[in-house]
């Protein structure tokens, strides 16, 4: 009984890797092949970089308010708040700007392309490219 589930969930676990190393060969192997979609590509540069800027801005600022403030009352301390502008922007450029603006990018564009994805189940578009074999059928 032990061993079935096992296998079971052995199985599974080299069905999901399969899958996904077929999608990602898909996708690096689209990238080289015509046709190229120039406009499109361009358009979603433009929303998910560009519109994401703001809040990367937001983000950033807010932190950068916070670790002044904080970091001004441990420098003064010893003396050194001469040195809480330098130590702020080195710490935002080299340590957490690329992190707040990772989580902030891939947040914003995440739940903005889940519910793009939903909209599209709800109205039955999926189905129709399914229908199409644009989208291959979901082993699950």
């Amino acid at each position: 009984m032990a061993i079935d589930a096992l296998e079971r969930t052995t199985k599974q676990i080299v069905l999901t890797v399969q899958d996904y190393s077929l999608f990602a060969v898909g996708a690096v192997t689209n990238l080289v092949r015509p046709p190229r979609y120039w406009t499109d590509f361009l358009l979603q540069c433009n929303i998910i970089g560009v519109g994401s800027a703001a809040i990367v801005l937001m983000s950033g600022f807010f932190t950068g308010g916070v670790l002044a403030l904080q970091s001004s009352a441990t420098l003064s301390q010893f003396g050194a708040t001469a040195v809480t502008g330098r130590f702020v922007s080195t710490t935002m450029i080299r340590e957490l700007g690329p992190v707040l603006t990772g989580i902030m990018v891939a947040g914003r564009n995440a739940s903005s392309m889940a519910s793009e994805l939903g909209s599209m189940i709800v109205t039955e578009q999926i189905d129709a490219m399914r229908a199409l074999a644009w989208i291959p059928s979901a082993s699950w």
